[in-house]
């Protein structure tokens, strides 16, 4: 029998080799700055702002759950809250502790196949949830266009491609739409309630970074973070490691951070991100199959 001729997976090759080279670069960041000025920018940082960051974190997840439990409702499907919580946990976790088995997004469709027999309308409400998301960020991205420097070239050529992107995005959208035509106010709902989910993010970092003693304003933040949350959604690097960190230190710097607060920051809000999701490892067991699929939906 003829051997089976091997074939290469170029999109997740080029995703671990970004994530390599993006981490490669915040490794290198890191061996140039003054560690105990660095463990000292950590040791002030208040408990309470740690606490509350953290919760703003956690309360984000649970905007994420209510949004999508919205959506799901106005389709008729039996779910409860606290239901959707724990799918939407679980996918967050698969993101940060499984991004080479299987998507979060897969996992909550799985999960949610459990609660309806409406196997595309599970799909389009999978989509439609991250699409609602990324819509309220652009809502706020006139922040970031007074964080981006004339000369940084890498994110005027960001924001001169976006349009294109946001195209594909409506496109998606409209094609998820269809479903939930009928439903404005089940729509507008969502809508909301996405932009809730991304201001307590904007106010758990603005929380951080002052507590780190960074001199930097809330719409500084917010705009940082909008250039950030865009940038990990290219399919560069695997769930954004690396890019998002390199992408925080250098902006934070340039709002006057020092290299010591802004690697902090990049660091301890990482971790954060992480363990808000460690709730999912609860039920994220539960989902998965035999045999993992790799797919998830990317925007």
């Amino acid at each position: 029998m003829p051997a089976s001729k091997q074939t290469w997976n170029w999109k997740k090759i080029l995703r671990w080799a970004g994530t390599l080279a993006s981490l490669g670069l915040f490794v290198y960041l890191l061996a140039r700055q003054n560690w105990p000025q660095l463990w000292q920018a950590l040791s002030r940082l208040p408990v309470w702002a740690v606490g509350l960051a953290f919760s703003l974190y956690l309360s984000g997840q649970a905007a994420n759950a209510l949004r999508w439990w919205i959506l799901l409702r106005s389709q008729k499907v039996t779910i409860s809250y606290l239901q959707a919580l724990q799918l939407i946990f679980a996918g967050a976790f698969a993101s940060n502790f499984l991004p080479s088995t299987i998507g979060g997004d897969a996992l909550r469709m799985l999960g949610l196949f459990q609660y309806t027999t409406q196997r595309v309308m599970a799909v389009a409400s999978v989509l439609l949830d991250r699409i609602l998301n990324v819509l309220a960020y652009v809502t706020v991205a006139p922040f970031a266009l007074g964080v981006a420097l004339p000369q940084d070239l890498t994110i005027l050529g960001f924001f001169i491609t976006l349009p294109g992107w946001l195209r594909r995005i409506l496109d998606k959208l409209l094609e998820a739409f269809r479903l939930w035509r009928q439903q404005p106010a089940a729509l507008i709902r969502a809508f909301g309630v996405s932009w809730l989910s991304i201001f307590v993010i904007f106010l758990a970092l603005f929380t951080l970074a002052r507590g780190l003693g960074i001199p930097v304003a809330l719409h500084q933040v917010i705009g940082i973070n909008v250039i950030t949350y865009f940038l990990t959604l290219l399919p560069i690097s695997v769930n954004g490691y690396g890019v998002r960190e390199v992408a925080i230190t250098g902006l934070y710097m340039q709002a006057g951070a020092t290299l010591e607060q802004a690697a902090a920051l990049a660091i301890i809000s990482r971790l954060m991100l992480m363990a808000e999701t460690l709730p999912g490892a609860l039920w994220a067991p539960r989902l998965l199959p035999a045999d993992k699929p790799s797919s998830d939906v990317v925007l």
